[in-house]
């Protein structure tokens, strides 16, 4: 019988664990001395805020993920490690990861006087531009001195 040649990957030792290892973990596993088996460059793929992340994905875990990730900023990877299997229940799922696709039809300087008008950051402005109506936006924008023309000039094509 031939014998394996051995490579370097293979003589480095166990390739660290990431993030995907530490979520599967969370959800399958849930052992409460994982932290300690954990190699400082295994430590070190731990983030909580991509744990958060990517546990919400799960349209199941959404409430309980979305009430735990306060504590995201907070508490120390092990103990949020603790924190999460106490609450995400323990299930095999896969969930894809959910991308923003909205598409905005106003130009930077509508936003820009968005922003002024409501005094909100520019993300919070955005969510409102997907909850009110265009003319809504046209009417504020009128506010501000816009003519029609000037409106429609803000709207991309």
């Amino acid at each position: 019988m031939a014998r394996k040649k051995q490579t370097e990957a293979n003589s480095l030792g166990p390739k660290p664990k990431g993030l995907f290892d530490h979520i599967r973990h969370i959800r399958e596993v849930q052992s409460p001395d994982y932290f300690s088996t954990l190699s400082e460059a295994d430590q070190k793929s731990w983030s909580n805020y991509m744990i958060c992340r990517f546990l919400s994905m799960d349209v199941n875990c959404i409430q309980d993920v979305n009430d735990i990730q306060f504590y995201s900023s907070i508490l120390k990877p092990k103990e949020f490690y603790q924190l999460c299997i106490a609450v995400i229940p323990k299930r095999k799922c896969f969930s894809p990861y959910v991308k923003n696709k909205t598409v905005y039809k106003w130009k930077s300087t509508a936003i820009n006087i968005l922003i002024n008008h409501f005094q909100e950051s520019e993300r919070n402005v955005l969510e409102f531009l997907s909850i009110i109506t265009d003319e809504e936006v046209k009417r504020i924008l009128s506010l501000y001195g816009n003519s029609e023309k000037d409106i429609n000039k803000m709207m991309e094509d």
